[in-house]
C-alpha cells in the first residue's frame, strides 16, 4: 500500500511538473547531484527543494540573458550571446589613380590586381582622368596592384595590400615617358 502510494505520488508530481512547462533530469551520487532543467511555457523558477540554496530563471526559449545562477562553489551565466563577426561575402573594392609626373590622370593604362583566391588575374584600363576600380574582392586576402604600360614607367609599379575594407587611395605616378 505504501508502494502504491509513493508511486501515485511521484506520478503527481511529474504531472504537475509537465503542465507548468519546467522539465528536469536528476544524476546523484557520491558527494555530487547534477540537475538540468528546462524553464518553458513564458517562463519560470527552478529551485533546489531540498535546501533552496540554488535556483534558476528562465523565459521563453532562453534562460535571462546574461544572468548568473550560482550555488555552492560554482555559478552559470546563460542567455544568448553575440558571436565574434567575420568577414561578411561582400566584397570589398580597390580603387586609386595613375597620374604622370604634373598629376594629369593617364587614360589606358593597364592596372592588375592578383593573389588571394583570384584563379586568375583581374585586369582594368584606367578611364579618361586615370582611375581604375576592383570591385567585389574578397576581403581578408594578400593581393598585388600592380600598372604597366609601354609608354610610361613607374617608380614604384606595384602594391602589396592585404585587404580588410574599401581602399579608394591608391595612387601610381609616372615618373618617364617614351615618346
Amino acid at each position: 500500500m505504501i508502494k502504491l502510494a509513493k508511486t501515485f505520488i511521484s506520478c503527481g508530481c511529474l504531472v504537475l511538473l509537465a503542465a507548468s512547462g519546467i522539465f528536469g533530469q536528476v544524476a546523484t551520487g557520491g558527494n555530487f547531484s547534477l540537475e538540468q532543467t528546462s524553464l518553458a511555457s513564458g517562463g519560470d523558477v527552478s529551485n533546489d527543494l531540498t535546501n533552496s540554496v540554488f535556483s534558476v530563471s528562465g523565459t521563453i526559449g532562453q534562460s535571462i540573458a546574461g544572468a548568473a545562477s550560482s550555488g555552492g562553489t560554482f555559478s552559470s551565466s546563460g542567455g544568448f550571446w553575440n558571436a565574434v563577426l567575420a568577414p561578411t561575402a561582400a566584397g570589398a573594392s580597390i580603387s586609386g589613380k595613375v597620374r604622370d609626373d604634373k598629376g594629369n590622370g593617364l587614360k589606358n593604362i593597364t592596372v592588375v590586381l592578383a593573389g588571394g583566391i583570384l584563379t586568375a588575374p583581374r585586369i582594368v584600363k584606367t578611364n579618361s582622368f586615370g582611375n581604375f576600380i576592383f570591385n567585389d574582392v574578397t576581403v581578408g586576402e594578400v593581393y598585388v596592384v600592380s600598372v604597366s604600360n609601354k609608354k610610361y614607367g613607374f617608380q614604384q609599379d606595384s602594391f602589396v595590400v592585404s585587404l580588410m575594407e574599401n581602399i579608394t587611395d591608391m595612387v601610381f605616378i609616372s615618373t618617364w615617358q617614351n615618346y
